[in-house]
């Protein structure tokens, strides 16, 4: 396959590397990533603006821009061949639950989906450095081998997160649903002027303890898969109202 590889970590992360290094003994694997760290970057794509693309090596790019902006760079640059499979990442840190719709990881991934190719999301459960980011990439190198039955009614949306542990402590794999993340979130004041202050996000992080779910599922030592869409309409909604006799 014809695999393009992309991150929100930057060009030169440890994760990044594992996953060619995986990756490029069995495919043709591709990097473009963005030139400096674009973590919480959600979707964001340039517009109005040059990208300035830099050629690293063969078939490894950099791009001043976002993880969105590196996808479609390489789906409608002309610089690739044809990509059948996007995987971003392996970030450093989980992206669980409502994670999804800020990281610029799954952001990645939802790019190609959105254009039509399968993309897949991958995480490692630590913050900052961790020994085991060669064993999440040596899984998604296993993992893709089923890629052809996987992706037989369609592209797939994928956001994998992989447990900080050895491979020999891995408890299995789990296909989950998203949980529910809840963002106790702070400013602290860093400066204060004449014209304004300056603030600075803190906080913490809380999961919902629903069975099934991503962060459940992680924490007991699994790796979590989570099939995800697009389609954020609520259905509920529309349900109620039609009940109700009530027409747009």
């Amino acid at each position: 396959m014809n695999i393009l590889l992309t991150n929100d970590d930057g060009i030169h992360s440890r994760g990044l590397e594992a996953l060619y290094e995986s990756l490029s003994a069995a495919h043709e694997v591709y990097i473009i990533a963005p030139d400096g760290e674009r973590s919480a970057c959600s979707n964001a794509i340039t517009v109005r603006h040059d990208l300035s693309v830099q050629t690293l090596s063969e078939g490894r790019y950099s791009v001043n821009g976002y993880p969105a902006d590196c996808v479609n760079v390489g789906l409608h640059g002309g610089l690739l061949p044809a990509i059948d499979l996007v995987i971003s990442g392996i970030n450093h840190g989980p992206n669980l639950g409502d994670d999804i719709y800020f990281s610029g990881t799954t952001a990645g991934a939802r790019t190609a989906f959105i254009f039509g190719v399968s993309g897949i999301a991958l995480s490692l459960d630590c913050m900052g450095s961790s020994d085991h980011f060669g064993g999440a990439a040596d899984f998604m190198a296993t993992y893709i081998d089923d890629y052809p039955e996987l992706a037989e009614l369609g592209p797939l949306f994928l956001n994998i997160n992989y447990p900080d542990l050895p491979a020999e402590h891995i408890a299995g794999v789990r296909y989950t649903t998203l949980g529910k993340r809840r963002y106790r979130d702070s400013y602290n004041l860093t400066g204060d002027g004449e014209n304004g202050m300056s603030m600075r996000l803190e906080g913490r992080i809380e999961s919902d303890e629903i069975a099934g779910s991503d962060a459940v599922e992680l924490r007991k030592g699994y790796i979590s898969i989570t099939p995800l869409g697009l389609d954020c309409t609520d259905h509920a909604f529309l349900r109620r109202f039609s009940e109700r006799g009530v027409h747009g």
